[in-house]
């Protein structure tokens, strides 16, 4: 069975075509290539040698937005009349919207028996009849398994008691239900399916901004109202976006409602975020977090979005680069980068420092993700696509999108993976120098210590320097049995055997170790 091909948009387009018989079939070749029906066909008859004017009206089929989604069926048309060199032109083209209603569900079940109001019952037996009327509506414990969709309570009815062929018959007292015991009564306005979907995919936008509100709130609370007070009225103004949203995507609901529900979607949204920085409030960076989440959703989105408008054999060679370091097993080293330019702010080296397995995978993951910038060109040029901007693909776009992709690739590595390393290696070093103790970095932890030989201070062998016993050092780590201590005053690492020191940390640097 052949695959069909998906598409989102549909166009309707009259188009003038003037050439021979031979013209006229190899345009409607190329159009039967494409999934492109015609409607129509209009114009005398042509030989191979003669011209002749013919118009069609064709439904061209492709993916992408619905926003400029006519100018990018006629670019598309003409993109054939270039390829076969044809002197056509697109009269008239319209977008073609078929959306099917979201019409109510409603379920069949089995009423059950209930007596007239003439018929004398004893009383328990009338509540025995309502409890079971209302349990069969509005649990649902009578269902008969069929489902249907209808605008009105008499089609469900007669959809409910309608026979089927091959299934089996329905009881003879069928009713139709509303799900959730909803009332029998359709609401007045009835949305579409597709576009229901879409105000659903909306809405997730705007908690996930929220969100992020939130957590920028909760990080710059401690900065006064004024720090704050922006992302405050972000999350109001959303406030109205999602209520026409909810309206535009459920007609159904009336103006309090859709107020109603913005209103709780904010509160969680904003919530969720706040709830990210108080379970970790010295670390202020949760907005950060969420953030890089959002932007690597966007990223990745617009890569999706190429991959629809291609395919994935054309994508994958744009791609090579970013699964590199995973298929040669290099993921692992790569965080080492950032490490060694750190380390050269002490005049030290990677080998001299022993970082934790844990950290090394999170510093190749940093710096993995900073070199992939490059993605950033690839997700937009998937955008540009998607919004019919880019419909002619041209040899400048290509080099283009090169050129940017370099750029950003060096951007990412250099710019922000190893120089913001030694810009950290550089503010250690000037933190240490004025007495304090700098903050830690990707494994990393200086910390300062009181250094006491065991034995002679003069026989314990030292590379880089003398060692002073009384001076207090910046410990950056220990590798090998060997541990480097920093002096702020030198400037200057020194490599001493762990084995002939009794080391003893600080939390602030002592005035001295005598």
């Amino acid at each position: 069975m052949p695959k069909v091909k998906r598409f989102d948009q549909r166009a309707v387009a009259l188009v003038e075509l003037r050439g021979t018989q031979t013209e006229c079939e190899m345009f409607e070749g190329a159009l039967a290539d494409r999934g492109w029906p015609v409607l129509e066909k209009r114009g005398g008859t042509a030989s191979v040698v003669t011209v002749q004017r013919f118009w069609y009206t064709i439904e061209a089929r492709f993916p992408g937005s619905s926003i400029n989604a006519v100018r990018g069926a006629r670019e598309r048309i003409e993109v054939i009349s270039d390829e076969l060199q044809l002197d056509l032109n697109v009269e008239v083209a319209d977008r073609l919207v078929r959306d099917p209603v979201d019409r109510p569900q409603w379920y069949a079940y089995d009423r059950p028996e209930v007596h007239p109001h003439t018929v004398q019952l004893p009383r328990r037996a009338r509540w025995m009849e309502r409890w079971n009327t209302w349990r069969a509506e509005t649990l649902g414990l009578r269902d008969t398994g069929r489902l249907i969709t209808a605008t009105s309570p008499s089609a469900a009815q007669n959809l409910a008691s309608r026979p089927l062929p091959g299934a089996r018959p329905q009881p003879r007292r069928v009713a139709a239900r509303r799900s959730g015991g909803a009332t029998q009564q359709v609401p007045v306005g009835v949305g579409t399916r597709r576009r229901s979907q879409k105000q659903l995919s909306w809405l997730f936008v705007l908690v996930a901004i929220w969100c992020w509100a939130g957590a920028r709130i909760a990080d710059t609370w401690r900065g006064g109202f004024g720090s704050w007070c922006g992302f405050g009225l972000l999350a109001l103004l959303l406030v109205p976006a999602a209520v026409a949203v909810i309206r535009g995507g459920f007609p159904q609901a009336s103006e309090a409602k859709a107020l109603a529900g913005a209103g709780i979607l904010g509160a969680v949204g904003v919530g969720l975020g706040v709830n990210m920085v108080r379970t970790q409030p010295e670390a202020g960076d949760a907005s950060h977090v969420i953030t890089y989440l959002m932007a690597g959703f966007v990223v990745f989105n617009g890569i999706r979005l190429l991959v629809r408008q291609w395919s994935w054999r054309a994508v994958a060679p744009w791609l090579i680069p970013t699964i590199l370091p995973i298929v040669l097993g290099l993921v692992p080293s790569v965080g080492f980068g950032l490490h060694a330019f750190y380390l050269d702010a002490f005049d030290l080296n990677v080998e001299d420092v022993d970082v934790p397995h844990l950290w090394q995978f999170v510093a190749s993951v940093k710096f993995t993700a900073v070199m992939n910038l490059w993605l950033v060109a690839l997700a937009g040029l998937g955008y540009m696509l998607h919004l019919h901007w880019l419909v002619r693909e041209r040899w400048v776009g290509y080099a283009f999108l090169l050129v940017l992709s370099a750029v950003l690739l060096l951007e990412g590595a250099w710019g922000l993976g190893l120089e913001p390393a030694g810009a950290a290696g550089r503010d250690a070093v000037a933190t240490a120098k004025s007495g304090r103790t700098p903050v830690p970095y990707f494994g990393i932890a200086p910390e300062w210590v009181c250094a006491h030989p065991i034995g002679k201070a003069e026989a314990i062998p030292v590379d880089g320097g003398e060692f002073v016993p009384t001076r207090p050092y910046l410990k950056v780590g220990d590798a090998g049995g060997t541990v480097v201590l920093w002096d702020a005053r030198k400037e200057q690492g020194l490599k001493v055997p762990m084995s002939k020191l009794r080391i003893v940390p600080a939390e602030e640097r002592p005035g001295s170790c005598g």
